[in-house]
């Protein structure tokens, strides 16, 4: 038992030193418990017993809360152990398997019990969340079965999928599309029968209905419910025995491996070509081939470019009553949400995945070694940021064309002007996730800082939520940031009002007014590797007795 815990511990240990895990596992769900508070307004259902709004979607915030501590996080942590060689390595301690195993499960426990207790508490503290007494041995049986459940199912996919840009593909897009039609996001949303039922079948939506009404102060009893609980419960099951299968098979892959013999083949010194120096225009555009590539071999980066904001076009507006809904504006809904959708696309390809790519080939030394080629820095920025609107313009297409499918809406008069504000968006996005690069050092903690500042804005500027009503400092601070901008420019380019040539200049401006703000950033502190402060402050120490002699 010693053992376990202290492998618990190093687990722990190694979590907080990863800010991407931090991020994701715990500021994103209390980030958007904290929005979904503002949005809402915490309004007082009941007056009589001071009941707030917030006692109904809190469940939902806890139940996405363990999935990403849980699910998620041991199976991308799991992956990346595996590329990383460490499994290999601990294979060959003298620690048992089942402590390893169990310490992975065991981090993913508590992270999954922090993070609802952040939410929760927060809950407790600033919105009047009431957790009755009743029912606190239901909650907390219900954490550790589903976090538990959860973990024995991300540690089988961890298993079953190849490399970790896969596995962070494959469990976000699980975790995120089920959320939305598991009563996580909203409560009693207006979305199809079919996709309420489909919905039953997974052990989300039977974990939110458990909180909910072990949080419900109208219901009496223990809170224990053992149809939600059994369900939850076989999920783990097959997850556990998945598990034991999935091992037993690499094992005897690995065996199978060994005993194998290969013959390499060596190939000839390559003779070296001489050309002319390239022209800048065409080392741009093998820079936008090399982002190409990154990209399309990226299956995470595939999925939250592409494939995110596609499935969410299809699932937002059928959860809040379908597409062919009309704002006050007499737009259709499924019209604003493939322009919000366009813009958040954009947002992750240029100001996320771009950056922590050239952050990534700094880290790794590729920058280093690039300077000593013919490239420019110019041109290198340029290729890049080009890149990133090609895949930008590429999403933008599926977006539409999924909208157009499922909605059929009235082709917009607009959309000249749709496509100059998405490309001024993308390059505004571009220049300052770049200029975040040269802030923060490490590929991890680039993107945690360009995720944790996009999904809580995401929330505020008109790109999740239509309509809501937001405190006047929030909605204040939404404007401040190029995101709602984006999002407000490209909604009236497609609105069915449209006046003139459809360009909304003032945000436009505030756009390229945000772009300078970057490349003067960016023309400043660009370096083509990362700067080691502790590097020079050893080597500093090293030369100052020299210099007192």
């Amino acid at each position: 038992m010693t053992v376990l815990l202290r492998q618990i511990r190093h687990e722990l240990v190694a979590i907080s030193r990863t800010p991407i895990t931090l991020v994701l596992c715990l500021g994103l769900p209390v980030g958007f418990f904290v929005l979904l508070s503002a949005l809402v307004g915490n309004e007082v259902l009941d007056e009589a017993q001071g009941l707030r709004l917030v006692q109904f979607f809190a469940p939902g915030s806890a139940t996405f809360g363990i999935a990403m501590a849980t699910f998620s996080f041991l199976a991308i942590a799991f992956a990346e152990a595996r590329s990383t060689g460490v499994l290999k390595r601990q294979a060959g301690s003298p620690v048992p398997g089942w402590v390893l195993v169990g310490g992975r499960l065991g981090a993913s426990l508590v992270l999954g019990l922090v993070s609802t207790v952040l939410i929760l508490g927060s809950g407790v503290a600033f919105y009047g969340l009431v957790i009755p007494s009743r029912s606190i041995a239901a909650v907390l049986v219900t954490l550790v079965v589903s976090s538990l459940a959860f973990s024995a199912l991300g540690l089988a996919l961890a298993m079953l999928l190849p490399n970790v840009q896969t596995t962070v593909a494959v469990t976000n897009g699980v975790v995120v599309p089920l959320s939305f039609i598991s009563d996580v996001f909203m409560v009693g949303g207006a979305m199809p029968g079919w996709l309420a039922g489909f919905g039953w079948l997974f052990p989300l939506k039977h974990i939110a209905s458990l909180l909910r009404d072990a949080l419900n102060p109208y219901l009496t009893g223990s809170g224990f419910q053992l149809d939600h609980l059994a369900v939850i419960v076989a999920w783990g099951v097959v997850g556990a025995v998945a598990s034991v299968v999935l091992v037993r098979r690499q094992r005897e892959g690995a065996a199978a491996r060994q005993s194998s013999t290969r013959a390499h083949a060596t190939a000839g010194d390559a003779v070296p070509r001489r050309t002319g120096a390239p022209a800048w225009l065409a080392l741009v555009l093998s820079e936008v081939r090399h982002t190409q590539t990154s990209l399309w071999r990226d299956w995470s980066a595939v999925f939250f470019a592409i494939a995110f904001p596609v499935v969410l076009v299809a699932v937002i507006p059928s959860v809040n009553g379908g597409g062919d809904q009309l704002l006050a504006n007499g737009q259709p809904l499924g019209t604003f949400y493939a322009a919000t959708m366009a813009v958040y696309g954009a947002a992750v390809t240029a100001y996320g995945n771009m950056p922590q790519t050239l952050a990534e080939d700094r880290e790794r030394g590729v920058l280093k070694r690039v300077r000593a080629t013919p490239l420019p820095e110019s041109a290198l920025i340029v290729g890049r940021i080009v890149g990133a609107l090609v895949i930008v313009l590429i999403t933008a297409l599926m977006v539409v064309a999924v909208a157009a499918a499922l909605y059929r809406p009235a082709l917009p008069r607009g959309l000249a002007a749709a496509v100059v504000t998405l490309v001024v968006a993308t390059v505004c996005f571009a220049v300052l996730g770049i200029a975040v690069t040269t802030f923060v050092r490490s590929a991890q903690a680039v993107i945690g800082v360009t995720l944790g500042t996009l999904l809580p804005l995401a929330f505020i500027s008109d790109i999740f939520v239509v309509g809501a009503t937001l405190p006047s400092a929030l909605d204040l601070l939404s404007w401040i940031f190029p995101l709602r901008h984006a999002s407000s420019a490209l909604t009236q380019a497609v609105a069915p009002d449209l006046v003139g040539s459809g360009l909304a200049w003032g945000h436009l401006g505030a756009l390229l007014a945000w772009t300078a703000v970057g490349a003067v950033v960016v023309a400043l502190r660009f370096r083509w590797e990362a700067v080691d402060s502790s590097r020079h402050t050893a080597r500093a120490t090293r030369v100052e007795p020299v210099a007192a002699r």
